[in-house]
C-alpha cells in the first residue's frame, strides 16, 4: 500500500500531496514524509514515518553489525506499539503526537506510521541553541512523563510491548561498542554502572533518545512537545535527563547552569508525584535514589560515547570529570 492510499483511508482525506522530506531515518532505513490534505473531516497536513529497510546499510560511523540491524528493526515496532497502547496515557503536560494509524507488511518489511503533525497543531518551533528556557521546557516535560509512568518494583517484563530497558545506549545492546573501548576504569565498571540503573528500586518509561532535535516548541517556548519514540522502555528518569543535558548546552553553559537545572527537574517531579496523589514520604524515596543515580546515569551513557565515537564533541573535559566522580561514587572513594 503506498503512503498516500494509507493516509486517504486513515484520515478520510478527498486528496493527499506530498510537500517534502522532513528528515531521512538513521543509516538509510527510510524517511519521514509532510503531506498536505483535504476534505472535510481530513487534517490539512500528516506526518508518515516510512520504513523500508537498504540491502546494504550504510551507518555514519562504521557500525554495521546484524545485532546494529537487528536493534534498528526492533525499535521501529517497538515505536508503533507505544503509539496504539501506551502514548494515548501521557498527560497534556509530556505532548506527543497523536497517532491515527499504522501498518506492517511482513513480506516487505514495510512500516507506515502516520502522525500528527506538529507544526500545525501550534509546535512549529525548534530548539535554539544554548536557549535556556525551552531546555527548562524539556526538564519539565520530562518530569511529567517521568511521574506519569512511575512504578516501585515493577514486574520483570514492564513495561508491556516497550523495551524493557529503555535507551539506545544501554550496555547490553552494546557489546561492540564496549568492546571497542580502551581498557581502563571506565570499561571495568561498565557492568556495575548499568547494575545500579538495572536494580533501581523506582523505575518509570524513559524515552530514550530525549535530545533536543526531538522536541517541538510552541513559539514562545512555553509549551513543548516529544517525538521519536524508538527506544522508548522501562528505566529511571535520570537516564533521559543526563543524556538531554549532555547534548543541549556547551561545556561550559552546562558546568555553570548544571545544578539549577537539575533543581528543575527534581522539584517538578516532585510536584508532578503529590499531584498524583503520592504521599511525601514517597516522593522524598523517589527523589533521594534518583539524584543518588544522576551521576552513575551520565558516566552510563559517557561509557557509550567512548566505545562508539571517542572523538565526539560529547566527550568533553565536563563529562570526563562527572563520570570520573560517578566512578569513585560507585566504589565508595
Amino acid at each position: 500500500m503506498t503512503p498516500e492510499i494509507f493516509i486517504k483511508r486513515h484520515c478520510r482525506a478527498d486528496t493527499v500531496k506530498r510537500e517534502h522530506v522532513i528528515q531521512p531515518l538513521w543509516s538509510g532505513y527510510g524517511e519521514v514524509v509532510r503531506y498536505s490534505l483535504t476534505g472535510k473531516e481530513a487534517p490539512t497536513s500528516v506526518i508518515i514515518k516510512h520504513c523500508s529497510f537498504p540491502k546494504a546499510v550504510n551507518h555514519p560511523r562504521g557500525w554495521h553489525s546484524d545485532l546494529a540491524h537487528q536493534r534498528k528493526v526492533r525499535s521501529y515496532d517497538i515505536e508503533q506499539y507505544w503509539y496504539r497502547k501506551w502514548a494515548p496515557k501521557c498527560p497534556p503536560s509530556a505532548r506527543v503526537a497523536c497517532c491515527y494509524g499504522d501498518s506492517y507488511n511482513e513480506d516487505t518489511g514495510q512500516r507506515l506510521t502516520l502522525l500528527e503533525d506538529l507544526d500545525a497543531s501550534g509546535y512549529s518551533a525548534r530548539y535554539e541553541e544554548g536557549n535556556i528556557d525551552q531546555l527548562i521546557a524539556c526538564i519539565h516535560w520530562l518530569a511529567s512523563f517521568h511521574a506519569r509512568f512511575l512504578h516501585e518494583s515493577p514486574a520483570i517484563n514492564w513495561p508491556q510491548g516497550l523495551w524493557l530497558k529503555g535507551t539506545y545506549w544501554h550496555l547490553d545492546t552494546r557489546p561492540d561498542e564496549w568492546s571497542a573501548m580502551a581498557n581502563g576504569r571506565l570499561k571495568s565498571a561498565a557492568a556495575a554502572l548499568a547494575k545500579c540503573l538495572d536494580q533501581a528500586r523506582f523505575k518509570t518509561i524513559v524515552h530514550g533518545d530525549a535530545k533536543v532535535a526531538n522536541f517541538c516548541f510552541s513559539p514562545f517556548h512555553q509549551q513543548v512537545a516529544a517525538v521519536d519514540f524508538q527506544y522508548v522502555g522501562g528505566g529511571v528518569g535520570v537516564q533521559d535527563l543526563a543524556y538531554l543535558l549532555g547534548g543541549a548546552l556547551s561545556e561550559q553553559a552546562l558546568a555553570d547552569n548544571m545544578d539549577y537545572l537539575l533543581a528543575q527537574y527534581f522539584s517538578e517531579l516532585g510536584r508532578e508525584l503529590m499531584a498524583q496523589g503520592e504521599s511525601q514520604a514517597f516522593v522524598h524515596d523517589v527523589l533521594d535514589e534518583w539524584q543518588a543515580l544522576f551521576m552513575i546515569a551520565w558516566a552510563d551513557f559517557h561509557r557509550f560515547i567512548i566505545g562508539w565515537s571517542p572523538s565526539h564533541t560529547k566527550n568533553t573535559e565536563f563529562s570526563q570529570k562527572l563520570t570520573e566522580q560517578a566512578l569513585d561514587q560507585l566504589y565508595g572513594q
